[in-house]
């Protein structure tokens, strides 16, 4: 008997994207009601608030907001010594573009000429790390996990701040130390730019001085990609209309230095006995080994199809419709790994769980995504939900002790509290 299959060039990418953003609507309702940070006096634009860099063959493009309108100027050094420069018209936003440089990196200096309060310098590092990607490690004493940050870049600093993670100018200060962010570092708040540009450097910053800080993707990082802009924050919206392109554009992981590094994270991580994911592992994906998972990742994010949901221009090779739902259900459906809910969400998954971490060989699973009051743990401790509905405003850390973790909830002030057990019927690992 022969399996009758959906001719390719009857699925067209427009009714695909109207199917995942109805997908989206009815596996989530309206997402889950979040505490809001306190609206600023004044919209912070300047500087990398509202940096876009993009990155084509052969040439750079960089557009920068003024604080306030004036004459803006550009300086590109390489090891030092400069190897572009220009002014740029008086306006309230700019925009130069350069021969890209043979170099590992560069450093931008820009702002507003005449104006001491709009001097900025950035660093762009054009060795992203090529497949496969590191994502699995061994032997780390101290793990902090941070889950959805959504644009708090004030509170997300003060965290760090508070558990010496960085010092005051924000380098990195945690020594050997693991930080982890689950994703969902986009939408809803009002500094998500910045928020990328501070975790893009601190990478680098972390990985001199020997610590990690590893950044994963969430729902929000792909919706953001894919042009679904339903829970981006008018302020940061500005962002995009000043530099007049469409919000995604500012993400585009073909083009965009932001969306490119992005677009090279994981979704699946282990840390020793930990595993770590955004919404995290149920059934439908526990037959995976994480480098598989973050390899399929990978592949799906650079082809054509994923492209085109945003890019309606974009060139489009006709896919066989199983693989194309097959990667539609990756990304977008209820049990995906960045859409999961239901060890948070339930309190009856335990023999679920259990068979996840036996076979990514884990004891414990760190989640987001579902937001909580208070980082907690249940399942016996074999469950750890780090989404907060103030978001950003606590962090998990976990300090091995002999075989087992010490637990601690760490917040914007005061020392590390021990992580109590949050006790539910039908959670014994």
């Amino acid at each position: 008997m022969r399996t009758r299959r959906v001719s390719p060039t009857l699925v067209a990418v427009p009714a695909v994207a109207a199917l995942v953003l109805a997908a989206g609507e009815s596996r989530t309702g309206p997402e889950p009601a979040r505490v809001r940070g306190t609206p600023q006096e004044e919209a912070r634009l300047h500087g990398e608030y509202g940096l876009w860099v993009q990155e084509s063959d052969d040439s750079m493009a960089v557009a920068w907001i003024a604080r306030e309108p004036g004459a803006g100027y550009l300086r590109v050094l390489v090891d030092g010594r400069p190897v572009f420069q220009a002014e740029t018209e008086p306006s309230s936003s700019h925009r130069a573009v350069f021969r890209k440089p043979a170099a590992a990196s560069m450093t931008l200096q820009y702002g507003v000429l005449g104006d001491p309060e709009d001097e900025h310098e950035t660093v762009i590092y054009f060795d992203l790390p090529q497949r496969p990607i590191q994502t699995e490690f061994e032997n780390v004493d101290t793990i902090f996990v941070v889950g959805d940050v959504h644009g708090e870049y004030d509170r997300l600093t003060e965290l760090f701040r508070n558990a010496e993670l960085v010092d005051e100018e924000l380098r990195w200060t945690g020594g050997h130390s693991h930080l982890v962010l689950l994703g969902d570092l986009v939408d809803r708040g009002p500094d998500v730019v910045k928020t990328l540009w501070f975790l893009y450097e601190l990478e680098r910053d972390a990985a001199r001085r020997g610590g990690r800080v590893q950044v994963m993707l969430g729902n929000h990082e792909i919706m953001a990609m894919i042009d679904d802009t339903r829970y981006v924050s008018s302020k940061e919206r500005l962002v995009a209309r000043f530099h007049g392109a469409e919000y995604w554009r500012l993400f585009d992981p073909r083009s965009s230095i932001l969306g490119k590094w992005l677009a090279s994270k994981p979704a699946l991580i282990r840390i020793d006995d930990v595993l770590l994911a955004h919404g995290g592992v149920g059934p439908a994906y526990a037959g995976y080994s994480i480098p598989e998972f973050d390899d399929s990742l990978a592949l799906f994010m650079s082809e054509d199809w994923f492209f085109r949901l945003a890019d309606t221009t974009a060139a489009y090779e006709p896919m066989d419709s199983v693989l194309l739902f097959r990667r539609i259900d990756f990304f977008f459906a209820d049990n995906s790994v960045f859409w999961y809910r239901g060890y948070v969400a339930t309190d009856t998954l335990a023999a679920v769980l259990n068979e996840v971490l036996d076979g990514f060989r884990s004891e414990i699973h760190v989640v987001g995504h579902t937001p909580v009051d208070s980082i907690r743990q249940t399942y016996d401790g074999a469950l750890i939900a780090v989404d907060l509905e103030e978001a950003a405003s606590q962090m998990l850390m976990l300090v091995r002790a002999s075989k087992s973790y010490e637990r601690y909830r760490c917040s914007l002030s005061g020392p590390p509290q021990p992580l109590p057990l949050l006790e539910l019927a039908g959670t014994e690992r």
